[in-house]
């Protein structure tokens, strides 16, 4: 079920309950490559999970151009904090089908899971995606 949440700062796309398990990188590979794959802008995306990692949610907090999303920390814990997450994997799509890291790719996720560890919310991975591969930092040991 999607729903359009709107807030002081504008509207926020949800997914409550997408009746999704994450328990492998291959399958939320797959499934994010479907979700937002192929969207012609870039949007970062937070699926909040339950302690049997079970998305209990799937929300898109940004939406960019065609080469860049802007996002702050704040929004992606506030996400995850609102939907009581035990841990959360982020992720975006790079609509130039090219899904290595930039080095913005990196600092940022660095810097996510340095504030995740702090608040003992895990950051389970972070994903980058376009309509026919994806790239996952776990599975390439960089988180």
């Amino acid at each position: 079920m999607t729903m359009i949440d709107t807030s002081p700062h504008g509207y926020q796309l949800r997914e409550v309950a997408p009746n999704f398990t994450a328990n492998s990188s291959t399958a939320v590979g797959q499934y994010l490559q479907e979700h937002i794959g192929r969207q012609l802008q870039e949007h970062f995306v937070v699926l909040s999970l339950n302690a049997a990692l079970e998305v209990i949610s799937l929300d898109t907090i940004a939406i960019g151009q065609i080469t860049g999303v802007n996002v702050m920390p704040r929004e992606v814990f506030q996400i995850a904090l609102l939907n009581n997450a035990a841990s959360i994997i982020i992720t975006h799509n790079h609509p130039s089908g090219h899904v290595l890291p930039s080095q913005t790719d990196n600092k940022f996720t660095q810097r996510l899971k340095k504030l995740s560890d702090m608040m003992h919310l895990p950051l389970r991975d972070h994903f980058i995606v376009s309509g026919k591969c994806y790239y996952s930092y776990a599975e390439n040991e960089q988180l």
